[in-house]
């Protein structure tokens, strides 16, 4: 009986008013078309009075957080043992926690994080044995990206890669650490992008985001002024200027073993620190 009840009553509403106006009941509207700004209801063929928003996935915060942690992650403004508490995140980043969380679930399936008991993360802490093991494998993959970069690189490419430099450089001899690794992981990334290998950028991303961490350690460490932070970079240059790849997977390999014995002496002397 309600429902009857309020089936008549909106009936009586819908006559009073005679219902959402058909397509071709409007002026210069053909049937099925909705003035501009205005969607079709499919069922009905009636244009509705709800303007045409696009709609806005779910997913398009999430993935805008999760991408910046990975480049943070990347750019080594998290150090080793940092935790990562989902509020704080949240709050530094203007959104919920529920993006903040998926985030951080992504990035420990990556290996980029660690879970803790209390529903949050921290950075990896890093051993001798890890940085080895990932100093291998950045040198077997990123290197087959160099070769493969070496066979493509066109004369904009190497422009292109001769003009990150320059900034590279700039940064090094004004001490701007954070620019100066910035630079670095551009270069690197235009040079593997160069290659057109769309399998492996996401294993190199993934070695990035482990090694990252420690890679503003390894800039703090070293004095790159007088151009001997992009030393390795300019052979890379011109090994590609001259098609030999075997000059770019070396200079890039020394590059990479710079940073890691850099890394692997301040791991060691943390190590015979006497602790408290």
């Amino acid at each position: 009986m309600i429902t009857n009840m309020i089936e008549s009553t909106l009936s009586s509403q819908r006559a009073s008013w005679g219902g959402p106006p058909r397509a071709e009941d409007l002026p210069g509207m053909l049937p099925g078309r909705a003035a501009k700004g205005y969607r079709v209801n499919s069922e009905t063929n009636r244009p509705t009075l709800m303007p045409d928003f696009e709609r806005v996935s779910t997913e398009t915060v999430q993935s805008r957080v999760h991408g910046r942690l990975r480049e943070l992650l990347m750019l080594g403004r998290f150090a080793p043992g940092h935790p990562l508490k989902i509020a704080d995140l949240a709050e530094a980043m203007g959104t919920s926690a529920q993006p903040v969380r998926e985030s951080i679930r992504q990035l420990v399936a990556e290996r980029a994080l660690e879970a803790l008991p209390n529903r949050s993360a921290r950075v990896p802490g890093m051993t001798l044995e890890r940085l080895e093991d990932l100093r291998r494998v950045r040198l077997a993959i990123e290197g087959l990206a160099a070769e493969l970069a070496t066979e493509r690189a066109t004369a904009e490419d190497i422009d292109a890669l001769r003009a990150l430099m320059a900034v590279g450089i700039e940064a090094d001899n004004s001490g701007a650490i954070d620019t100066t690794v910035q630079m670095n992981k551009r270069f690197h990334f235009a040079l593997y992008a160069i290659a057109g290998s769309s399998t492996l950028l996401p294993f190199i991303e993934s070695l990035w985001l482990q090694i990252g961490p420690i890679m503003r350690q390894s800039a703090a460490i070293f004095d790159g002024r007088g151009g001997r932070g992009n030393e390795m970079h300019a052979r890379m240059v011109e090994g590609l200027d001259r098609r030999d790849k075997e000059a770019v997977r070396e200079a890039l390999a020394d590059d990479i073993s710079r940073s890691f014995n850099l890394l692997a002496k301040d791991l060691a002397r943390t190590a015979e620190r006497p602790a408290g």
